[in-house]
Formats: C-alpha cells, structure tokens, sequence
C-alpha cells in the first residue's frame, strides 16, 4: 500500500497511545456484532467505529490532518495489526475522502473478518464515491419470516450466517418457539419492513449484491403481502423452511473451506441426534421444506445420515427434501437406505471444476472419477423426474475461473436444470495474503481482466447460470 511521500512519521508513544485505545474497543465491537438493538450491548457498527478512530486519535494527540494521516498509516502498518485496526484506517481514509484508499484498507480488513457488517459498509460507500447507503425501501425478503438455519455450535439464524450474521437464539439453550419470536428476530424482521435492511450483508447475499428482491408491491404469496402490509414482527405460525447446516463433518477437506478433515466424533453424534430429536424433528413436523447441508456434506455426516433415515416417522408427507452435497458418497444402494425416494425435491452438488486436474486440487479427498459417477446416478434421478432440481455449483477462485465455461457445457451434458457460481468467501482458512491471491474478483488482482473477460463468456449467459456474491 503506498502512502503520500510527504508522509509525517508518528512518534511510538503515539501510536501505542492510539492501539491501546483500539484494544479496548475491539474488545466491546466484537461483542456488538452477534447483537441487534434491543441487547443493550449492541452499538450501531458506524457509530462504534467512528467513536474508536475519534478516540484513539484524541490519545495519540494528533490534531492536524496531515498527522492523522501519518497516525493511521502507521496503525494500518503495524505488525500484527488486527482486521480492527484495517477498519479504523479505512473509515479514515473514507471520512478524509480517499475513497481508493478507503476501499484498498476495507477489502484487506474484510478478507480477515468476512462477516463484519461495519467493514462491509465501509467498502461499499468508498465504492459509491462517498454515497450513503441507498437502503432497499418498497423490497421484500421473505427469509426472515419462513426460514431458520442452524450452525454449528447450536445458533439459529435466518439465513446463512454469511448473509445475515446474527444469530436469533440458540437450540442448546433455547425452545424453538423463543427462538423463532425472540427479540433479534423481531429486530431484523422490523429492519426488512423499514428498508434498511441494516443486519443484511451488502458483499455476500445474494439477493442483494445481484439487487434481485422482489418489490413489495409484486409479492404474489398472500401471506407474506399481509406480513408486510402490517408490518408483523412477532408470528404466529412456525418456519415453513429448515435448513440444516449444525454439523460440519464432511468426507472431503477442500481448502476453500477446512483445512483438515472434521467429521464429528461418537459422543458429538450422539448429542446432535438428541438435539434433533428435542427441537427439529418437531419443527420439521410442521415445515414444508428442509435443506442439509450447508455446513458439510448430509451423506459425509453420521448425524444427518440419522436425520434422513428418521424422516419416514414424520407425520408430514408434504416435507421435502433440498440436499446440498459434493455428490460422491452417493450410490443407489445409499439412496435406498436411507428411505430418499419420493422425499427429495432437489440436489444441489458442488464440484467446483471441469477437470480432473482442477478437481484433485480444489476437492480434497475424492476424484474426478468418483464425481462423474455420481453425477451420472443424479441426472438419472433426474430423467426419469424422481426429482425435480438438478444444479451444479461451483466456487469461483483463481485456480478455477478459466473452467466456468466448461463447467456450464458439463451442467448442459447432464441436463442440469441450473448452475450457480459463488465468489470465494474466507471461511478462516486463508491468510489475508492468501485470501487476495485466490479472490480473483478483486479489482486489483493480477488476473481480474481475465476473470471478467471469462464472465463475458456467452455459455454465462444462460438463462439458468447465476453467479452470487460478485460486485459488479
């Protein structure tokens, strides 16, 4: 990162005067962002960050300009500096104006703490040229008023917890009923009836980064138009939809998203099946439609191998079953085993490469070989309309993006009925450096022209190809 040449060095004690400060109001940050505004220890992220840099510079004893300037530089440049201290420097380069500056110090923070909402803002109105967020007034997201996802650790959200990282309550500690109307769930419902959508992720959902929201005018579904026209908080009715996505465990250990490979022990499966037993298996009672996995792999998983074979003893033949899987534990014999037939709506199977050689690198585990065997069972199920949705997903890096094309030819050779490309995300795997050498949509890397000239590809163009989570 390059600074002004007639840069002003700070002295040490100013600066470790400023990162003292700064500890102490991480410390309360972090604390905020599980939060929504009824916990009294929730701080609105602008507000927090805005009293930090003021704070810290107040410390420091900087008052000109040109030694603020100097003062967070060296804060940014600090060994061992946090993705706190990146957000400070980037929301001072934002209020001084330096949108470019602002933007190159968000993105380094955010590639550290994917999910920080205050980041996140940070980088989008240095992209809009200093704009206030225009909000999504007159639009509806109907996730915060039919959908729960679990994660691990037992916290429920909305959706994923990478498109709206708060949680709403906890199984382990809560019923599912104080869950589904607790205080954080009625702050965020309230926050999509207002049009701030203030909770929501302007980098990761999608819904919202390809601006695809329905408007609230055009909903067709009569209960929703009546939620949004009373502008409900608190409901009445249970989640229609469950998604699943507690237990990590996996067969493959792909680096885009572990390091290692996990698969939960004997006494972990044990307790998550008592925990489906207690809370799940009742709401699935109730729901229309269930979704495992986002977390792992539903057949890498002993205990969603037990929720799949459990769901034959719901008195509830309307629940479907969406699976999202890397595909190669399937067999027809596991298909039949697990009691699938006539359950399962879709399968949704991430492979993330067109050839074997991509794939022995970016699916730790498995082989190409093993995919396509799979894959082949799949658009069997397919064919013969056993179920309904076929897609093939892909996460789009710098190792891969050449193969999107070819990835979009394989999905039509199946009969796939759609492909969906998602942007790498750091899950905590990557360094920083690491994370901006594999993000290739970074508008500064080396090899994004190439990336977007990809993107122009006419086989991207389908109607059925959706590429999330990309900043056009």
């Amino acid at each position: 990162m390059s600074h002004s040449i007639d840069r002003i060095e700070p002295a040490t004690s100013e600066v470790e005067a400023a990162a003292a400060v700064i500890r102490s109001h991480r410390s309360r940050y972090l604390e905020s962002a599980k939060r929504t505004e009824s916990d009294p220890r929730y701080v609105e992220p602008r507000r927090a960050i805005e009293t930090a840099v003021e704070d810290a510079e107040r410390a420091a004893g900087v008052e000109t300009p040109a030694a603020r300037d100097a003062l967070w530089s060296a804060v940014f440049d600090m060994k061992g500096a946090s993705a706190f201290d990146w957000t400070l420097a980037a929301f001072h380069s934002l209020s001084t104006g330096d949108y470019a500056m602002a933007e190159a110090r968000a993105a380094r923070a955010l590639a550290r703490a994917t999910n920080d909402l205050g980041v996140q803002a940070i980088l989008h109105q240095a992209r809009r040229g200093g704009a206030a967020d225009p909000g999504f007034g007159g639009r509806f997201c109907d996730a915060p008023f039919r959908t729960i996802e679990t994660a691990p650790g037992g916290d429920v959200y909305f959706c994923c917890p990478a498109w709206l990282p708060k949680p709403i309550g906890n199984l382990d500690t809560e019923s599912a009923g104080d869950i589904w109307n607790s205080d954080a769930a009625k702050d965020i419902r309230a926050s999509i009836h207002d049009g701030s959508y203030r909770y929501c992720s302007r980098s990761h959902c999608p819904k919202l980064t390809a601006d695809t929201l329905p408007e609230t005018a055009d909903l067709s579904n009569a209960k929703m138009r009546a939620i949004s026209r009373t502008e409900a908080t608190e409901l009445d009715a249970m989640p229609e939809r469950l998604v699943l996505s507690h237990d990590k465990s996996c067969n493959l250990s792909c680096p885009s998203c572990r390091s290692e490979l996990v698969i939960a022990r004997k006494a972990e499966q044990k307790r998550l099946n008592a925990l489906a037993d207690r809370v799940l298996f009742p709401l699935m009672g109730q729901a229309r439609r269930l979704r495992m996995t986002g977390s792992g792999d539903p057949f890498g998983s002993a205990h969603f191998q037990y929720v799949m074979r459990r769901l034959k003893d719901l008195d509830n033949p309307d629940l479907k079953v969406d699976l999202q899987t890397n595909g190669v534990l399937l067999t027809p014999a596991l298909w039949d085993r697990l009691g699938l037939e006539g359950r399962v709506e879709q399968m949704l199977v991430s492979s993330d490469a067109a050839t074997p050689e991509t794939y022995a690198i970016l699916r730790r585990g498995a082989t190409f070989e093993q995919l396509m065997r799979a894959l082949t069972f799949i658009a069997e199920l397919r064919r013969e309309n056993r179920i309904r949705n076929f897609r093939l997903d892909f996460v789009v890096q710098a190792l891969n993006f050449r193969e999107m094309p070819a990835f979009v030819e394989l999905a039509q050779s199946l009969r796939c009925d759609g492909v969906k490309f998602q942007m790498i995300r750091n899950w905590g795997t990557f360094t920083p450096a690491a994370f901006d050498a594999a993000n290739v949509a970074r508008r500064d890397h080396a090899e994004n022209d190439a990336f977007r000239a990809v993107l122009d590809h006419p086989a991207l163009k389908a109607p059925n190809v959706e590429i999330w989570g990309l900043q056009r």
